[in-house]
């Protein structure tokens, strides 16, 4: 993952820029290693980016972590569900029409949204490295809708 994919706030990108398919899954993968509580993780995605949010839960699943598939959902749909159920974190997927740019945003178990200073520069890290070592046990994947 190049460091133009990383914004302050958020990853973004074309699979064109490097925002691939491999690279999402990498995401995944980075995300469940980071964070540091063991509960559920929440993806919510626009139906466009259902491509993209199955290689982010393929990735999170492989680490080991149970994944909620949230469907069609937003930040605060997802913000919601992680103060109300007691997750981990959460994965939102959506796309930037000004930009043309996929956009995933990243949030941990109080909600807050991971940003380059609170976790995001050392997610990036992860992936770069790519030294994930599979869970012994896949994490099951359960669907709200």
């Amino acid at each position: 993952m190049s460091e133009e994919l990383i914004s302050k706030y958020d990853i973004r990108g074309t699979e064109e820029s490097g925002l691939t398919l491999e690279c999402a899954w990498n995401i995944g993968k980075a995300l469940a290693d980071w964070l540091t509580t063991n509960g559920d993780i929440v993806v919510m995605y626009m139906p466009m980016q259902g491509d993209t949010a199955r290689a982010v839960i393929e990735g999170l699943r492989l680490q080991g972590r149970n994944v909620i598939d949230g469907g069609s959902g937003d930040k605060e749909a997802a913000k919601s569900y992680i103060s109300s159920v007691g997750l981990s974190g959460a994965v939102v997927i959506g796309y930037d029409d000004t930009d043309k740019v996929i956009v995933i945003e990243l949030y941990k178990e109080d909600s807050s949204r991971i940003e380059m200073e609170s976790g995001l520069k050392q997610i990036r890290e992860l992936v770069l490295a790519g030294n994930f070592v599979p869970a012994a046990i896949k994490g099951e994947l359960t669907h709200l809708v």
